[in-house]
């Protein structure tokens, strides 16, 4: 079961990618985008209260543009930090694991053959 304090912390990042992603589609000027961030910065009852209504307020197609973008966001973030965690686990940083994936052998194309050597053969 996890714990109240991780809870919270899994909130306030989805409340920060939903803010987010809501400044991308509406603007960081509109009311939805800073209730929501002010949701995502101080969570109060109050807060996600008032976030909840003004974004359940939108049209539904505002909303699925939303949901979309927040799910990308929170699929790069994701995947962001399992690759940190890989790294973490390997000693290794960002800077190392561009450095490795620079020397990797490219893959070569196999040489192409003549028509002699298809004909003979």
């Amino acid at each position: 079961m996890e714990s109240t304090e991780a809870r919270e912390q899994i909130d306030k990042a989805a409340l920060q990618i939903l803010a987010s992603s809501v400044g991308t589609i509406l603007g960081e000027h509109s009311k939805i985008h800073q209730f929501v961030k002010l949701a995502a910065e101080r969570p109060t009852t109050i807060n996600i209260d008032r976030a909840r209504r003004t974004f359940d307020a939108l049209p539904v197609y505002q909303r699925k543009r939303v949901a979309e973008t927040a799910e990308g966001v929170a699929i790069k973030q994701k995947n962001s930090m399992t690759m940190s965690s890989i790294l973490g686990r390997l000693g290794g940083t960002k800077a190392a694991a561009a450095a490795i994936a620079a020397k990797a052998p490219v893959a070569v194309e196999p040489k192409r053959k003549t028509v002699k050597e298809v004909v003979w053969k």
